[in-house]
């Protein structure tokens, strides 16, 4: 739950107008994009309908191959609203798309990115742009009278490197197998932005060169992404569920969150995910569901819970309680860390921070943003960043004992399972022991995350408290990884003693935080947040979830069920981690003590 209202809370009345206005610019109705405009100089006036990056119903298939590079200029965006409240951001513009090199090829009619991760461009010295880049796979098609052109079009993200959302889009160009027509773009849904204030829609065309060529290894990323299709979450739509089991047992799926800063929502039911449209302000967003989203704080859950039960699994539980300062050297002026855990920083508990000494009640948020916060967001080496939080004081009680919400103790832990894992195997790559031991065996082929930023060009730290970017099949994956309790097929990958521990059930865990719901108090247990939930009179749950900033939600709830809600609220308010409505539907459907 990155809860960043402490800081925005003076903007509150400018943000919940933006809410209402600057994401609802009106998308001109247009079926496709001519020729013309493509290959001409003007700039488009504003947003269009989503469909008009697509195939038509007339479309054919591509007449031409697709395997090189696309280099883009930069260029200065339409947006709306016109200007931005910073005009600059660390010194970078914020309203200029980047200069970035696009490398792809096309298989069965895709237009498929060589690279999936993050591309750093704005958290890089070069350009003006404030944007990094994440593509994701696309189409190619012809269109009858476009004479010898083909058709492209991908969905993309702008993100930045040193925080956690996304501004998705789509883009299209013309391609003839020589050269390439003017990128078109329009970025029309965004998860809750930081320090980009604005809730913005932008549109663009920037000049493009086609580099043709042999990319590296083709044959083996070709085979990748066949079985990267192959292990596509199964989705369908929300009203195949309705017809299944009737409209009214799905109503108030999202509590009371305001409906225009939902982007999407969907419940896992016996292994498919039930979807609800994908909004944007043009219209349902294309590639919804090979997109990946901004989810802020759920990473704590999706990387850093899944990265400390693998290692339990794989060198056994003595890791919960191994001490940070074994693994790595914290500059801090007092004892704090001295008797530190690993599980410590994963139930956020680490009795060091900034705040007041009160914790009867708690209050879970108590210091969060105070302190050198900003000094340690904007570090970007990891050396900074653990010298940055070793200037936080510790508090009178020890580790262990009090809830304390911290995204500098998951960003140490993951450092401390880094120095952990290369005690262990030599490497101590955190990052590639998730993909090549979880993430891949379960289906997720890509896991683009934010990492430190080092001067001597190498990878970084992966960020581990926020900063991943999984698609809603991804988030989907994990979340049945965890409920089948750590095992995959026959393969065992998390350690099941401790999940078992952190699903939902009728036994206290974890530590209270103060906050809680008509049911009863909320606990925080293992980066899960966990609320009460009352099925019947007799049955009386914890449910657990992952929560980021937002209102991005992950619910782990009985009988394998997954309630999935992704949104993009600024000025927090009671609904956005309240997932008792997703408890409802999925208790109507499966009651959770039958």
């Amino acid at each position: 739950m990155n809860l960043r209202s402490l800081l925005h809370i003076v903007f509150a009345v400018v943000a919940s107008t933006a809410l209402t206005t600057a994401l609802c610019a009106t998308a001109q109705a247009e079926d496709t994009i001519a020729v013309e405009q493509l290959l001409g100089t003007a700039q488009p006036g504003g947003l269009v309908s989503n469909t008009a990056f697509l195939p038509s119903a007339a479309a054919g298939p591509a007449k031409h191959d697709f395997a090189g590079a696309l280099q883009l200029e930069e260029s200065t965006m339409g947006t709306s609203p016109a200007s931005f409240k910073a005009p600059k951001v660390m010194g970078k513009n914020p309203r200029v798309f980047p200069a970035v090199k696009l490398s792809f090829f096309v298989l069965n009619g895709d237009l498929v990115p060589v690279d999936r991760d993050v591309i750093r461009l704005g958290s890089s010295p070069a350009g003006s742009s404030y944007w990094d880049v994440i593509v994701q796979p696309g189409r190619v098609w012809s269109e009858p009278g476009d004479g010898k052109w083909s058709r492209a079009s991908f969905p993309f993200s702008l993100v930045h490197s040193i925080e956690g959302e996304t501004h998705n889009g789509i883009a299209t160009f013309l391609f003839d197998g020589k050269e390439v027509s003017k990128l078109r773009f329009q970025i029309v849904q965004q998860t809750a932005p930081y320090y980009i204030e604005d809730y913005f829609t932008a549109w663009g065309q920037a000049s493009a060169h086609y580099a043709p060529g042999d990319i590296a290894q083709l044959e083996g990323l070709k085979n990748d992404f066949s079985r990267e299709v192959a292990d596509r979450f199964p989705v369908a739509d929300w009203s195949q569920l309705e017809t299944r089991v009737g409209k009214d047992r799905l109503a108030d799926f999202e509590s009371a969150m305001v409906q225009d800063e939902v982007l999407v929502s969907g419940l896992v039911v016996d292994g498919t995910l039930y979807r609800k449209p994908c909004k944007s302000a043009a219209g349902p967003l294309p590639y919804c569901d090979t997109t990946g989203f901004g989810v802020w704080s759920a990473t704590k859950t999706l990387a850093s819970g899944v990265a400390l039960l693998r290692l339990a699994q794989k060198y056994g539980p003595e890791v919960f309680a191994a001490k940070v300062v074994d693994y790595v050297k914290i500059p801090a002026a007092h004892q704090g860390w001295r008797d530190v855990t690993f599980a410590n920083l994963l139930n956020m508990a680490s009795g060091v921070g900034f705040g007041t000494d009160k914790r009867n009640p708690n209050a879970a948020h108590d210091g969060y943003l105070e302190g050198n916060y900003s000094e340690w967001y904007e570090a970007k080496s990891v050396d900074d960043k653990v010298k940055a939080l070793a200037k936080t004081p510790d508090f009178p009680w020890g580790p262990g004992e009090v809830m304390r919400y911290r995204d500098q103790d998951l960003f140490l832990l993951g450092v401390a399972m880094q120095s952990y894992l290369k005690s262990k195997d030599g490497k101590g790559d955190l990052w590639a022991m998730l993909e090549d031991e979880v993430y891949r065996p379960i289906g997720i082929h890509h896991a683009p995350t934010n990492r430190t930023i080092e001067q001597d060009g190498s990878k970084g730290q992966p960020m581990m408290a926020y900063g991943y970017y999984p698609t809603l099949g991804d988030i989907a994956k994990i979340a049945s990884l965890y409920q089948n309790k750590g095992r995959f097929g026959a393969e065992q990958i998390l350690y099941a003693p401790m999940v078992e521990k952190m699903l939902a059930g009728k036994d206290d865990r974890g530590l209270p935080t103060g906050d809680g719901n008509a049911f009863g108090a909320q606990r925080y247990f293992m980066a899960l947040w966990n609320d009460r939930y009352d099925a019947s009179a007799d049955c009386k749950l914890y449910i657990p979830a992952a929560l980021g900033w937002g209102g991005n939600i992950v619910a782990l709830m009985p009988n394998g069920m997954v309630g999935i809600r992704l949104s993009k609220n600024w000025v927090r308010n009671d609904a956005v981690s309240d997932y008792t409505g997703m408890a409802n539907v999925a208790n109507r459907l499966k009651p959770f003590c039958g």
